[in-house]
């Protein structure tokens, strides 16, 4: 009879597992997918492990059709896919043993056994170090399921080397915070506090990529507010972005805003729908402590300061080599989020629409929420349903053309003209003409004013 569990772990994966044990070599589901199913959560990623070396993995994939990329053959992992589904990767590694780490990434030495309990003891932290048998039976020699029922993140023996090991496994910790634990995020155990407490200096030691990609992660996780939070705590983002160190304890001095600049970043932050924003909010009012002056009243001001954000942002997500698009995205959305969308005409609105692109407005007004949100004296926007009214109206088919009535050739034949810039120059203008007044969005009228123009 299938376990109740199995059902929730994709084809591919439990036909690999199946034919690897029917070998009579034990073969393990271990780590984040033991983790995930005991909390109730589909795995995304699955690895199996068992005392088969890289090469005869290898060779056992060949003879069954599975396809291999030799991931880490040095350390004992191989990934495997079968041809007809690619796009499920399932790693296999050899049990092993570890000596020392200098690199911060990889041990120095490895020795392969055939001892499961002694591999899951290399493992990070408790909740990670579980391992299943295909029948059912659960391995857990360091109390892992008994953390996850608790909700606690804690190191696999002791924490200052398990993070020594690997300074990574820092903001992994703080990226397990956001795990959902009964409606409640995860929390650190008090060892591997007082670990991180020492240890986060050595994250200097880690590539930019491998943390972007943690806090890449942190940010899709059920409670990121509270990882945020706890990475504000260990100072963790001015490992990453040495300009963070400005914003942290700056009063902003300004009747709008209630909370120093990193705890409104934070705070703006955790109003984001999505990981894309939550980056944006908590880079937007990075430009603040560059363009901070203080009037006669003694109140804070930051002209410019939406402008030499989107640079500095520009600069932080580059640091991190976040993709190119992330970056055009996030430092945009900077640039504008100051747009006062409570005061401009339906014209300018059209405007920015063809200019901007409704995907890029409807970004910023979410932004402009989270912003206010953020700033701790409202839970709302106020004027948000306005504005949205009023975008409509001017965008409604009867007041904005969805295209102009008239074309390049059209302006090319009334004119004379030869294809070029000027004829580029005049469709703009037309433009700026049918943004103010869509109700002259007719040939005949167009053609009238131009050559009104030229008079």
């Amino acid at each position: 009879m299938e376990q109740p569990w199995r059902r929730q772990i994709p084809s591919t994966v439990r036909r690999l597992w199946s034919s690897l044990r029917e070998s009579s070599v034990p073969t393990y589901l271990v780590g984040g997918a033991v983790r995930d199913l005991l909390r109730g959560v589909r795995p995304h990623d699955y690895d199996l492990a068992s005392r088969r070396t890289p090469e005869q993995v290898i060779a056992w994939a060949h003879q069954h059709q599975w396809r291999v990329i030799a991931t880490g053959v040095r350390f004992g992992t191989v990934s495997l896919y079968d041809p007809r589904a690619p796009q499920c990767i399932i790693e296999h590694t050899t049990l092993r043993r570890e000596g020392r780490y200098h690199d911060g990434r990889h041990p120095d030495q490895v020795d392969w056994t055939d001892n499961i309990e002694e591999d899951l003891a290399r493992r990070d932290f408790t909740i990670n170090a579980l391992a299943l048998t295909w029948e059912g039976r659960l391995i857990d020699p360091y109390g892992g399921q008994k953390d996850l029922d608790r909700g606690i993140i804690a190191c696999v023996g002791d924490a200052h080397r398990r993070l020594s090991e690997d300074p990574l496994r820092i903001w992994r910790a703080v990226r397990f915070v956001g795990m959902d634990h009964h409606g409640q995020p995860f929390q650190l155990a008090q060892s591997l506090q007082s670990a991180i407490e020492r240890l986060w200096p050595q994250l200097k030691r880690i590539s930019v990529e491998r943390q972007r990609d943690e806090l890449w992660r942190l940010l899709q996780t059920p409670h990121f507010g509270r990882a945020l939070w706890e990475a504000e705590r260990f100072g963790l983002f001015v490992v990453i972005w040495p300009h963070w160190r400005m914003t942290q304890g700056f009063v902003q001095r300004n009747p709008y805003h209630r909370y120093i600049l990193n705890h409104h970043l934070l705070y703006t932050a955790q109003e984001g729908p999505s990981p894309l924003l939550r980056l944006t909010g908590l880079l937007h009012d990075i430009g603040k402590p560059w363009t901070y002056t203080l009037d006669a009243k003694g109140h804070g001001h930051f002209y410019g300061h939406a402008e030499t954000g989107a640079v500095l942002a520009k600069n932080l997500l580059e640091s991190l080599h976040f993709d190119h698009k992330t970056i055009r995205t996030v430092t945009a959305l900077i640039a504008h989020h100051m747009y006062p969308w409570e005061q401009v005409e339906a014209k300018t609105l059209r405007r920015i629409a063809r200019e901007w692109g409704d995907e890029h407005v409807q970004q910023l007004w979410i932004l402009r929420k989270m912003d206010i949100i953020g700033a701790g004296y409202h839970t709302r926007w106020a004027a948000e349903e306005r504005v949205k009214r009023r975008w409509n109206e001017a965008l409604s088919p009867s007041s904005s053309p969805t295209r102009l009535a008239i074309n390049g050739k059209d302006i090319m034949r009334w004119l004379h003209l030869s294809p070029g810039p000027e004829v580029g120059r005049w469709l703009k203008q037309v433009q700026q003409w049918v943004d103010d007044d869509p109700a002259i969005n007719d040939p005949q009228i167009l053609k009238e004013r131009i050559l009104n123009a030229i008079k």
